[in-house]
């Protein structure tokens, strides 16, 4: 049976990779391993997975910072069907999966490209600034799988002025999601993605994070010229949901999208405006 080995790093969205029986895997920072795990603190060629008569075994390639599992290092494990090891800071999730589930996991990527195509079609036709934002907000949820989805906006001072999508957080004052890693992707102008928020040395310690019991996140800026005026965010508060790096890449694709219909809405109303002058 086929093993899908979840890398979840600190500071960056998971990556999935699918390992099939019949070839053993090696596994480290190296480029020439058959999976490369980026953190400088994995070791060149840190371990090796692979299955015997059935059963899924990883070994430590005599590694610098070891593989962790439950907390002790362990040099060769056999797999359960579901589990959890370290490799230096690295947290893999392996769990076996069925064969028809990874047709239909490919199915599903596909079909969402095609959604997101259709939807930015609409989304650039559409004339009325409220439906546009309720399209992009069913977009969002639907291509991230998440109930916790929303497209919000922003005023000049960076905080919450609007928020289409998640119905309890359509006011700002209840909104309880993460307004530090909003805040982090307003400033840089880039992605926040986080597999397992507890891993980030700031984010961990925020305020939000805690009390909400965040424990993954996406936050993706629309930029239109040369500023923030809206954010994608989801978040999770499942355990082992985790936002991967597919995950950023169609959001990223929606996300040039929705600039370019805001900007064409902005230019309609603009000629609007001379229109009645």
């Amino acid at each position: 049976m086929p093993l899908r080995l979840q890398l979840r790093y600190a500071n960056k969205p998971a990556q999935n990779h699918v390992l099939f029986e019949g070839k053993e895997y090696l596994l480290g920072r190296s480029d020439d391993c058959d999976i490369v795990l980026d953190d400088p603190s994995v070791s060149r060629y840190h371990a090796r997975i692979s299955a015997r008569n059935g059963v899924w075994q990883l070994q430590d390639h005599n590694s610098q910072n070891g593989c962790f599992q439950n907390g002790q290092r362990v040099n060769s494990i056999a797999l359960a069907r579901l589990a959890d090891v370290t490799l230096g800071p690295v947290q893999c999730r392996m769990e076996l999966v069925e064969h028809r589930q990874i047709t239909a996991e490919s199915s599903f990527r596909q079909w969402r490209q095609r959604y997101l195509n259709a939807a930015a079609e609409n989304m650039l036709r559409e004339t009325s600034l409220n439906n546009l934002l309720q399209n992009a907000s069913d977009t969002l949820t639907t291509i991230l799988s998440s109930d916790r989805a929303a497209v919000i906006f922003l005023d000049a001072q960076g905080d919450i002025s609007h928020c289409s999508g998640y119905p309890e957080w359509l006011g700002g004052q209840t909104f309880s999601g993460s307004r530090t890693a909003i805040q982090h992707a307003v400033d840089s102008q880039e992605p926040v993605v986080l597999a397992a928020v507890h891993n980030h040395a700031e984010l961990a310690q925020a305020a939000s994070i805690i009390k909400n019991h965040i424990q993954a996140l996406l936050v993706f800026p629309v930029i239109v010229g040369h500023d923030v005026v809206a954010v994608l965010y989801a978040d999770s508060q499942a355990e082992h949901r985790a936002f991967l790096d597919t995950d950023l890449a169609i959001v990223r694709s929606f996300s040039r999208q929705l600039s370019m219909a805001l900007q064409i809405q902005d230019i309609e109303v603009r000629l609007q405006q001379l229109q009645v002058s």
